[in-house]
């Protein structure tokens, strides 16, 4: 049961974060008032000025909208016709992904190489965490599989 609503919640995290993703990339600038204040929100490169192309957040948006299928599948929500042998590692790369991703961004070297305001404060309090608990969903849902954990060796 806890694996069901872990899912669910994680996939619809993901799929709204997808969502906001294909905004932006269909030119949207929600929430901030002009292009430039949401590159800076959201990119964070120094002097930046535009948001990454259309075709850089539709991939970005369509890997999203991925993980948040691959959450339910592993929760067992929806049911696909890909063997456990094949769900399960695709959860452990997602955990290692997402983990990469909000653990290095709070690394000083990466800080330093994405300097702008309010981007740097925003990946400190929401982007990495978020990223951090994601991966850390998926990992759980990947070890709470039926049959899964006994082969990791984790419980016996």
């Amino acid at each position: 049961m806890f694996a069901h609503s872990l899912s669910v919640l994680l996939s619809a995290v993901l799929g709204m974060t997808g969502l906001v993703h294909l905004a932006w990339a269909l030119g949207s600038t929600f929430p901030y008032a002009n292009e430039q204040a949401l590159a800076r929100a959201v990119v964070g490169r120094r002097g930046i000025t535009r948001m990454p192309s259309m075709a850089g957040s539709a991939f970005v948006a369509l890997c999203l909208f991925g993980a948040s299928v691959w959450a339910l599948l592993l929760g067992r929500v929806i049911s696909a016709p890909v063997s456990d042998w094949l769900v399960a590692p695709g959860g452990l790369a997602l955990s290692a992904v997402f983990l990469f991703r909000g653990v290095i961004g709070v690394l000083p070297t990466f800080e330093r190489a994405l300097p702008e305001q309010p981007f740097l404060r925003l990946n400190r309090r929401f982007y990495s965490p978020l990223c951090i608990l994601i991966g850390l969903a998926f990992f759980g849902l990947t070890l709470m599989m039926p049959n899964w954990s006994w082969r990791l060796g984790l419980f016996g």
